[in-house]
């Protein structure tokens, strides 16, 4: 079975590539259920609080529409490589040094 994690990035990328799918209350339930099953898993760090993942998820995922509708000419692959990149230094957990 999938990681709480895993399928997290899942309904990123889905959402990023079909600006078609709201990012409605219903989905900010979804992001935010997930979210929270990934904290208490230690996907992610446990120091961010979930409301404020959703709400960024959301906000990275409106942001990625954006650029993809102004910026034609950069390819989608890697743009979504970038998002799902960004998004996952962001929430996981600082490696001691």
């Amino acid at each position: 079975m999938d990681s709480a994690w895993d399928r997290l990035l899942e309904l990123v990328e889905h959402l990023a590539t079909d600006p078609g799918v709201p990012l409605d209350a219903q989905t900010e339930g979804r992001l935010s259920h997930l979210a929270a099953e990934a904290v208490e898993d230690r996907h992610i760090d446990i120091e961010l609080h979930v409301p404020d993942v959703t709400r960024w998820l959301a906000g990275l995922v409106t942001a990625h529409r954006a650029l993809r509708e102004t910026h034609g000419e950069v390819d989608a692959d890697t743009e979504l490589g970038n998002l799902l990149r960004i998004v996952t230094r962001w929430l996981h957990p600082a490696r001691p040094r």
